[in-house]
């Protein structure tokens, strides 16, 4: 072990051990990436399953309460904070195949070029496994790319349902109540304050392209642990 440990802390690029190494640890990434990518989109599934099957059967019926919906915001945020996990990993793996891509790969392709510090960027990495985004950014980055059609389409429905199965229009207002638990007042401002907020936070996020600039590990982050 100790001369495993002396051969790979003085490996040159020229190292046919070095370069078998960097194989193996691209071939690892990128299996690491789909595997997270598959968990990523098996919560986006969810919750799309979710919505799909708490519409039909809120509309079903006109017994069935309005506010069946408004579990399904709750159920969604869920599978929102689970997805926002999931994409840290994602894009933590991401970041270790672009340093491969961009300093060990295109050394080899353009060896004339000059190569960014990625060598000690990833030996830090891989000595201690840090996140790349923070837990709020991945929620915005989930909110704007899946999840706000989600709330959209449930907050739809959900007015939809008050409309076409209530006894009478006039009294909308009244039938926004959760029986006499919840008056129809705190129904309104906190479902008014939830779709508002949803709306800011995922376009104040900023977009795809400007997304791939900032894959730096941000500073403090926590260490990343299991799912």
């Amino acid at each position: 072990m100790v001369e495993l440990a002396d051969s790979a802390a003085e490996a040159r690029p020229s190292d046919s051990a070095f370069h078998t190494a960097m194989a193996h640890l691209y071939r690892a990434e990128v299996h690491r990436m789909t595997v997270w990518r598959q968990r990523l989109d098996t919560t986006s599934n969810w919750a799309i399953l979710l919505t799909t099957g708490l519409t039909t059967f809120t509309l079903g019926s006109p017994a069935v309460p309005h506010y069946t919906l408004l579990l399904g915001l709750a159920l969604n945020s869920i599978c929102m904070l689970l997805e926002a996990r999931r994409y840290q990993h994602l894009n933590h793996s991401e970041w270790r195949l672009r340093q491969l891509e961009g300093g060990y790969f295109a050394s080899l392709v353009a060896p004339g070029e000059p190569a960014p510090a990625w060598r000690a960027a990833l030996a830090a990495d891989l000595r201690e496994p840090r996140g790349t985004i923070g837990t709020f950014t991945a929620l915005r980055r989930r909110l704007r790319r899946n999840y706000v059609l989600l709330f959209y389409f449930i907050t739809a429905v959900w007015i939809t349902k008050l409309f076409i199965h209530g006894l009478d229009a006039g009294r909308f207002y009244e039938r926004l109540a959760v029986g006499k638990v919840v008056p129809s007042w705190f129904v309104a401002a906190s479902a008014t304050i939830f779709i508002l907020s949803v709306t800011a936070f995922a376009f104040a996020t900023e977009g795809g392209e400007a997304v791939e600039r900032h894959q730096e590990p941000e500073p403090g982050q926590l260490s990343l642990g299991g799912p």
